[in-house]
């Protein structure tokens, strides 16, 4: 209850922050942080500790390198792979992340890298390259298909929803309020029910049917990690 808490607040007050649109997907899936953990060790290709991400016994997330990172890399690799951070920062001044990854919202317990999976654990892309990361209790790997479905996504008149997974098919809805939960992914589509748990749906009634949410490797909607 206490993690739901801090992520409602977080959401009243950034709510567009947990979103990540026009993207290339790095991996074939992701690995991310379980609700409570109390050490993440990200080392490099050679075994060393490049980062430590640590958990304290109040929820804060602290991050900690084994040497300093240059500024100019860590936005370089913000505008090159994760470029709504920067987006964010230029338009509301909301400073940037510590490490540029996937989804980093320490406040609300969200970490997410762009994974794949190896024999000795997993290959995360960091600040704009590829680091280890060994199997842990701290951590989890899906693909993107099953991981989708644990995310938001919204529709709009770009990517309206649709009847059926086609962009010939009848436009069920492009009203931008009400959030969806992932039910079954199908290739560059996914088909969607709106949440309950978040805006409710429109006039109460359940509003299901298809959202576009990738061209090929390159996600074209926001994801939301909570609502």
């Amino acid at each position: 209850m206490k993690r739901l808490m801090i992520i409602v607040t977080l959401l009243v007050i950034q709510a567009n922050l947990l979103l990540a649109q026009e993207t290339k997907m790095l991996g074939t899936g992701v690995v991310f942080a379980q609700d409570e953990f109390k050490d993440i060790n990200v080392l490099n290709s050679t075994g060393s500790l490049y980062v430590k991400l640590t958990q304290t016994s109040g929820g804060e997330i602290k991050t900690t390198y084994s040497q300093p990172v240059q500024q100019s890399v860590l936005i370089n690799s913000i505008k090159s792979n994760y470029p709504y951070y920067a987006l964010k920062h230029d338009k509301y001044k909301i400073p940037l992340p510590k490490l540029s990854i996937r989804a980093f919202y320490p406040d609300a317990s969200v970490i997410v890298f762009d994974a794949i999976k190896v024999d000795n654990g997993y290959k995360i892309f960091v600040n704009g390259d590829w680091k280890i990361i060994k199997p842990t209790r701290a951590i989890q790997y899906q693909d993107w298909a099953t991981y989708m479905k644990r995310v938001y996504v919204k529709a709009n008149k770009v990517h309206p929803l649709y009847k059926d997974c086609s962009t010939k098919s009848m436009i069920v809805s492009d009203d931008v309020e009400n959030s969806y939960k992932v039910l079954e992914v199908k290739g560059d589509w996914i088909r969607v029910q709106c949440s309950q748990e978040c805006e409710g749906c429109p006039d109460n009634k359940i509003l299901r049917g298809w959202i576009k949410w990738r061209d090929k490797n390159t996600i074209i909607i926001d994801l939301f990690y909570s609502c």
